[in-house]
């Protein structure tokens, strides 16, 4: 099974299964209108899951914030079913301050096997460091001064992986699409995981700050 954003449509959806139409398949993903305030790092999540036919809908909130990046404190978020249900958390976890690492998101199901998955794998990240990042930077310049696109960018996929190593999940940074690879997982929970992780490493056609910022 495989999802993808769709930001041709306002709300924004998640289409699984490789619907060609935009409107197929679609689950909007709703800013709560009773969502609190942003906080200091910009972390707090709140909005509803609401699939276009039959199927339940489901709520994520912010259990807890992101701290610092000194602190390295991770930000939590719940999904729910409407009775109030927890179908899991997700967890982002960022670099903390002026030490190695990478980003990682951690999805713990409520029926199901935690899993864990890191930001870009390690050898593009040594690849990306000494090339890729002083590229990125001359098309940041040539941006600014209207002569390139900004096309560039450090390693964004992602493999959800178990205790035991086995891959559950995938985002592929260039297709910016997200492949279960188990069965059982519920589609909401994915869904929660998709508009998550796109709100904060967003795709090109959804702007700098994502779907969620605006």
């Amino acid at each position: 099974m495989t999802y993808e954003m769709r930001y041709a449509v306002f709300p924004p959806a998640v289409v699984s299964g490789g619907e060609q139409d935009e409107q197929g398949g679609a689950v909007r993903l709703c800013r709560d209108a009773d969502a609190p305030a942003p906080d200091r790092y910009r972390s707090v999540r709140a909005f509803h899951i609401v699939p276009d036919g039959q199927a339940p809908p489901a709520r994520v909130t912010t259990e807890r914030p992101l701290g610092p990046r000194v602190s390295g404190h991770p930000a939590v978020y719940r999904v729910e079913d409407p009775s109030g249900m927890l179908l899991g958390r997700i967890t982002l976890r960022r670099r903390r301050l002026l030490r190695f690492g990478r980003t990682r998101w951690t999805v713990e199901s409520a029926v199901g096997p935690a899993l864990r998955g890191y930001r870009g794998r390690l050898v593009w990240w040594a690849l990306w460091w000494p090339a890729g990042l002083p590229v990125s930077l001359l098309w940041g310049i040539t941006s600014l001064l209207g002569e390139g696109d900004g096309g560039f960018g450090p390693p964004r996929r992602v493999i959800w992986r178990d205790g035991a190593g086995r891959a559950h999940l995938v985002f592929r940074g260039l297709a910016d699409d997200y492949r279960v690879l188990t069965p059982g997982w519920d589609p909401r929970l994915v869904t929660a995981l998709v508009g998550l992780h796109q709100s904060f490493d967003p795709s090109d056609r959804a702007g700098a700050l994502g779907w969620y910022e605006t």
